[in-house]
């Protein structure tokens, strides 16, 4: 009998703790925000599937994800920011903010989710200098937490004006003290391969497959007068937005114009309805289902979401435009 007692004790106290040890879980609550849906996936692509979605009633939600080691989640809300949520086998947090001041959610549950957060404090006021500076010395301090890989990345890689030198010598750092870490090995050696495309320069020799199987190859890309080749996700609305209003130049160019699409979404099939949902099906699409470490998207110099590379008479004529300088670039 007290055999039987102390089993149902262990049984208990493994329910309460609410997560076993191959799964990750999240509990979060919002203000400000009632009922919605956020998309979740993984930069390393451990998310099964790929993307999933949260469903949010009464301002709480929670999510539940097989871990059998170390992943970073990022949490894409409905205004479209990102929140990066750092989940171990067998752990659970706690997030708890305010929908009209996502800079300031709180996650609890982990070390790497406490150093996150003090380092949101940190740079909560910042210059984008200032909070690229923080990051860095963030890195530096603590190479073997796995915060460090994704602050290359947000900080010195996906950004306007990246600093591959510094991003290659931290990665090597994070990678001696993990080497374990497959991300963190895949993103410095993306950094390593990655080639600073400057304007006037001609396109790199690559080759690759559209969602439809056809063959793109950068011979390709100069088939018409001008191509803009335009890296997108279904979650990023300014992305979307971006390739949208490309594909509707395209249509009223008289066949001067094309449009090629870099898809960063994991799956074919969210990024086949999102062709629909735009009216862009007629874009030349490669979707590989690796993310930002794509092959072209690597290929090309790109590093952002959105981001663009425009092509004319084939050499590269502009890159990493906004909407605007697109439109002044090649005509409303």
């Amino acid at each position: 009998m007290k055999q039987l007692f102390s089993l149902l004790a262990i049984a208990l106290l493994l329910l309460s703790c609410g997560t076993d040890s191959r799964h990750f879980s999240i509990d979060g609550r919002l203000l400000n925000l009632n009922q919605g849906e956020f998309y979740v996936y993984s930069p390393d692509g451990t998310v099964p599937h790929g993307m999933d979605t949260i469903k949010v009633q009464a301002g709480r939600f929670s999510y539940t994800v097989e871990c059998d080691r170390p992943m970073t989640l990022m949490i894409v809300f409905p205004n479209f920011t990102e929140q990066p949520v750092f989940a171990q086998p067998g752990k659970s947090v706690d997030i708890k903010g305010d929908a009209s001041h996502l800079k300031e959610m709180t996650v609890k549950g982990t070390k790497d989710n406490a150093l996150m957060n003090s380092f949101r404090e940190q740079i909560l006021s910042a210059s984008p200098a200032e909070a690229r500076k923080y990051a860095v010395s963030m890195v530096e301090d603590n190479p073997g937490s796995h915060v460090a890989p994704y602050l290359v990345r947000r900080y010195l890689v996906a950004t306007d004006k990246p600093d591959y030198a510094t991003a290659r010598r931290l990665l090597k750092q994070i990678v001696a003290k993990q080497p374990e870490n497959v991300y963190a090995q895949r993103l410095l050696a993306s950094c390593e391969g990655k080639q600073s495309l400057s304007v006037g320069s001609s396109l790199p020799s690559f080759s690759a497959y559209d969602i439809n199987g056809k063959a793109v190859s950068n011979a390709s890309l100069l088939a018409k007068p001008t191509t803009v080749v335009v890296a997108w996700a279904s979650w990023n609305y300014s992305s979307t937005a971006m390739l949208r209003s490309l594909c509707q130049k395209a249509k009223n160019s008289n066949g001067t114009m094309a449009v090629v699409g870099i898809c960063l979404d994991p799956s074919k099939q969210s990024c086949r309805r999102t062709l629909k949902q735009y009216d862009a099906e007629d874009a030349t699409t490669i979707c590989d289902g690796k993310m930002v470490d794509g092959d072209v998207y690597n290929k090309l110099g790109m590093s952002n979401l959105p981001d663009n590379v425009v092509i004319k008479n084939g050499k590269i004529s502009a890159r990493n435009l906004s909407q605007n300088e697109i439109n002044d670039k090649i005509g409303n």
